[in-house]
């Protein structure tokens, strides 16, 4: 029996990112730094005013390859563990 935690989950896109930034529900974000700039801006804004970390190093491609899906990305969150 394994008793390592479930394996974080992923939400990708900008709109559903943000809901969950601002809803407390994000745990962390990934800003991909190819983005437009006010994306960027919008996003790093936001994560500081709720007091969620970010990271801004991985491109759009890396951020939808890491999220599961098959274009890219410019934002994506992990979600806060509930249990």
């Amino acid at each position: 029996m394994s008793t390592d935690g479930p394996l974080p989950m992923l939400v990708a896109g900008l709109t559903q990112s943000k809901k969950l930034i601002k809803g407390g529900m994000a745990s962390s974000a990934f800003i991909a730094k190819d983005a437009d700039a006010k994306i960027i801006n919008q996003v790093a804004d936001l994560c500081r005013a709720n007091g969620v970390p970010f990271n801004n190093a991985m491109t759009k491609r890396e951020i939808g390859t890491m999220c599961g899906i098959d274009v890219d990305c410019a934002v994506s969150v992990i979600l806060k563990q509930l249990i």
